[in-house]
Order: structure tokens, then C-alpha cells, then sequence
């Protein structure tokens, strides 16, 4: 059986109307690496929307996810059709994790991954899909195994009793071309069945909806794939919230928390600001601030403290 566009959709969970979407999308955000006490990339943007252009295809257009562009702007929706004009913001500014900057970061609540090519002082950062409830990749450290252009897709069965429960019968394996749902680049990591690929489903980029597998938009893969080997280390984390330096000033970037691994609210966000003041000798925190951003997780980094001394 030969499986069409329009079948995978049905496949990923996907609606068929979001097939009506731009595919384009913006190169990837390469920054230079900022000092050992600085962790902010980029800022934040605006732009005007397209005559019935969606958040989904500004995001795409400015290399940022749909949960970002949703989160930043309350009240547009993920799928209303906006007017022309209609002010957007672009959330391009970010708080680098606080790890080891070395390898490929995958932060699964942000729906972001950065990766620090090896000898150079950049760092590169792009939006990505996930998993769906249940379906997240396992957290913790792990390494690229080999890399496949035009890779053939072998379902697992996991994905085949899904399938197969909605009167579906998946092919055992599938060629490249355009209905292979990894698309043309496949980079096999030590998990077994997870991958970080390209994906023939761009609007996907920034939400739950893969099987499991980090989906990235083809542009950006494209330039990433050359970049990477089997060996580089990769840091599959869940951090909804980092905090971090930039010279005398603390900002914190909040994002909502997953599913399968719900925090505590104001709690969890304020051990994560008291976890970074250790050594930073005396400093002002606005914990009104902390208060607001534990609640109204935007995405965005925030100042909320200076060192006094």
C-alpha cells in the first residue's frame, strides 16, 4: 500500500487542514558564544503578520516553534487566522541550559535544542517536536551513533499497534521519498528507536507529535547533519525553567512544565533562582517577579535580580 501525505497525517495525529500550511521556514539562529558568566542568545522581535497567515507560519518564517509563538502571544491562538499588520512577538531570545556547553542539548520542555559545534565559539539553536503524551524520549546523556541520508523508516511495533488498532496495516519498512515521515536526514542516537530527524511535517515543529523522535524542520537539519558525528554527546533533558547570568544581572526564562513531569509551581521555580545565587555574592532578587513568571510562563528571559556589591 502506498501511503500519501495525507494518510501520515492521519498517522501522527495530525489534522489534515495544517497539510494547507507554509513549509518554508528561516535558517537556523547561530550566535556567538557568550562569556563564561553570560548565558543570553539573541532578543526578542516583532513582526506584522500576513493576511491570514497563522502563528504556525510565523513561526516557521522566524525559526521559533508553535508553543513558543503561542506562549508569547496570548490570545492569538495556534490556528486563528490573523489579519494583516496584526503585531506578533518573536520570542528569539533565549537562556542557554545550564550545562556543560559542549555537544547537542535537547530540552524537552522548551521544545528547543542547542547544539555547540566542536572548535568553534558559536552556538546554534533551533525549535524541535516531540513526543506525544507518553511518548516523550528518555531524559538523561547519550551519544549520535551514525547518520543516514534518504534513510528508510522501519516502524516499531509500538507505532504499528497504533496503526493497527485504527484498521491500519503499516508497511515492515519504508523507502525514502516524500511520504517517508523521517524525511531525507536520520541521526541514530545509543536509545534504541529514537532519533533526531527531518520531518515531512513541518507544522509539527513546536508541538507533541512524533512517536517519540526529535523532529527538526529540513532547513535546519540540513545544516546541522554536516556538523555532527557518531560520538557527539547528547543531553536529553526536561527543564521548564532556567535561570542564568548575563554580567551583574539574573534572568529567568519559565516555560510550562510536561505532563509526565509536572513541578510545583512557585516552588520548583524559586529553587531553581536560589540554585544559581551561590557564589554570586550578595544579590537583589525581585521575587514579586519570580512570583508573576512562575505563573504566566512565557518563554522569554526576564531580569529579576542584580548583584549589590
Amino acid at each position: 500500500m502506498r501511503m500519501t501525505y495525507q494518510f501520515l497525517l492521519k498517522l501522527c495525529g495530525i489534522t489534515a487542514a495544517l497539510a494547507c500550511l507554509p513549509l518554508s521556514t528561516a535558517s537556523a539562529n547561530t550566535y556567538s558564544m557568550p562569556g563564561a558568566s553570560n548565558s543570553i542568545i539573541g532578543d526578542v522581535s516583532y513582526t506584522s503578520a500576513w493576511s491570514g497567515e497563522t502563528l504556525v507560519g510565523i513561526g516557521q518564517r522566524n525559526n521559533v516553534g508553535l508553543n513558543a509563538m503561542v506562549n508569547a502571544n496570548p490570545g492569538l491562538g495556534d490556528n486563528a487566522r490573523l489579519s494583516s499588520g496584526t503585531h506578533v512577538k518573536v520570542p528569539s531570545k533565549f537562556l542557554l541550559p545550564p550545562l556543560p556547553r559542549k555537544g547537542i542539548v535537547v530540552n524537552v520542555a522548551e521544545m528547543r535544542m542547542y547544539y555547540y559545534p566542536e572548535g568553534t565559539d558559536s552556538v546554534m539553536t533551533f525549535p524541535i517536536g516531540i513526543g506525544k503524551l507518553g511518548k516523550t524520549i528518555p531524559l538523561g546523556n547519550t551519544s549520535i551513533t551514525r547518520k543516514v541520508v534518504n534513510p528508510t523508516w522501519t516502524p516499531p511495533e509500538s507505532i504499528r499497534a497504533f496503526n493497527r488498532d485504527q484498521g491500519i496495516e503499516l508497511p515492515y519498512a519504508m523507502g525514502p521519498g516524500p511520504d517517508n515521515p523521517l524525511g531525507p536526514y536520520a541521526i541514530y542516537l545509543r536509545i534504541p528507536t529514537f532519533l533526531i530527524h527531518s520531518t515531512i511535517f513541518p507544522e509539527s515543529i513546536g508541538r507533541r507529535a512524533s512517536f517519540g523522535c526529535v523532529r527538526m524542520h529540513e532547513t535546519d537539519i540540513k545544516q546541522f547533519f554536516p556538523l555532527v558525528q557518531p560520538g557527539t554527546p547528547v543531553a536529553i533533558v526536561d527543564m521548564p525553567t532556567k535561570v542564568g547570568w548575563n554580567g551583574n544581572k539574573l534572568f529567568i526564562e519559565t516555560h510550562p512544565a510536561s505532563e509526565e513531569n509536572p513541578d510545583k509551581g512557585m516552588n520548583s521555580v524559586m529553587s531553581s533562582v536560589q540554585a544559581a545565587l551561590p557564589n554570586h555574592g550578595a544579590v537583589l532578587v525581585n521575587w514579586q517577579a519570580v512570583a508573576y513568571l512562575a505563573d504566566q510562563r512565557d518563554g522569554i528571559p526576564h531580569e529579576i535580580g542584580t548583584k549589590v556589591n
